[in-house]
Parts: C-alpha cells; structure tokens; sequence
C-alpha cells in the first residue's frame, strides 16, 4: 500500500524521473498509478506472479525467457549469475523472506547498485575504479541489457488489456533508457581510459580485469 501511495501520489515518479535526469541524462515520461490499490495489485499479480495457469504472462527472471536462455539448464544459467555475485562479495539471501532466483531482476539491479557503490569508494584508485566501470558495462551488456529489451517488449503487448496499467511499462523503458546511456558512458571513459592504461603492472591488471 506505501509504494501504490507514492506512485499515486507522484512523489515516487517525480524522484525517480529526477534522479534518473541527474544521473543518466534521461527523460522518460512515467505517469501515475491510476487504479486503487486493489487493482494495482491484482495487476501485478496477474503480470508477474500467477496469470495464465499459475504462471507469470511475464516472468521477472530471466532464466524463464527462451530468448535469453537458449541452450543452458536451469541450474547451470543461474550459476553465471551467483558467479558475477560470487566474485564481488555477494550471495543470495537465503532467509525466508528472500526468494528471489539469481536472475530475477530485483537481484540483477541490486547487483548494478552494488558495483556502482564499489566504483565510488575506489575513485582514488584508477585501475581499481576503471575495473568496476568495467564489470558494469559487461554485466550491462551480457545480462542486464537484454533482459529489459525483452520485458520491455512483452509489456507493450500486454498493454493493450483492459485497465492496464502503464506504470509497469514506463518503469521498465526508463529503466533500459538509463541501461542505454550508461553503456555509452561506459564506452566513452572505458576507450579513454584504456588508452593511458599500463600494461606492464601484474598488480594493475588483475585490478582492472576483476572477474576474469
């Protein structure tokens, strides 16, 4: 009932807009939550959680989607999550309120979060920072990017449902618009920066390149 009286109340889209303006130059147009709480619910539910047979019509993890995995099991497509998790400090919560899989997209934004932190506390190491800038543009790239082009997708068709509620496809274009802007961002300091790289330091190398 809090976040549907923020985004009702437009507070949650005003903050959001503005901060996404401030960070990543977008501009995104989201409306408000139009329907009552009760309705809003029972769209998220029918959406994400249990819609057609007990399933999601759209599924928040990644895994679900053949178009993203095409070939791996189940099992081994979440283990490239909890390696990428792994390697920079983080693991699942396995309390019982923490159900998320390693390739919901809660899990996959916290992570985004989570190297942008790292990025900050290293800014006066270079090699370390530009080793974190790096590791979100591949995350970006391999995981993140195409998820939301595919949730993206799959809400615009389903938008055309009686008393849709757009909020949910709003915040998923806004969402891949800051993916966007920040690849580039990446691209333009990561090509720069690769040029005055030195290639001779073990210690600086196995900086920049932190997951290999």
């Amino acid at each position: 009932p809090e976040f549907h009286q923020i985004l009702s109340d437009g507070s949650y889209i005003n903050a959001l807009k503005s901060n996404a303006v401030d960070a990543a130059a977008c501009g995104t147009a989201l409306p408000y939550a139009q329907y009552s709480f009760a309705d809003f619910e029972a769209d998220y539910i029918h959406l994400f959680q249990m819609g057609r047979g007990g399933k999601p019509i759209i599924a928040l993890t990644a895994g679900d989607h053949k178009e993203i995995n095409k070939e791996l099991g189940r099992p081994e497509f979440l283990l490239q999550y909890t390696a990428w998790y792994k390697h920079f400090g983080l693991k699942i919560d396995e309390n019982e309120g923490g159900n998320e899989l390693p390739d919901h997209l809660v899990c996959q934004l916290e992570f985004m979060s989570w190297l942008s932190h790292l990025e900050d506390t290293a800014e006066d190491n270079g090699a370390l920072q530009h080793g974190y800038q790096s590791a979100q543009r591949d995350f970006l790239q391999r995981h993140l990017q195409p998820f939301l082009e595919l949730l993206v997708t799959e809400l615009q068709r389903a938008a055309d449902r009686p008393r849709s509620n757009p909020v949910h496809l709003a915040l998923a274009a806004l969402a891949l618009e800051v993916t966007d802007t920040l690849l580039q961002q990446f691209d333009a300091v990561l090509d720069t920066s690769n040029q005055t790289t030195t290639s001779g330091d073990p210690d600086q190398i196995a900086a920049v390149n932190l997951w290999g």
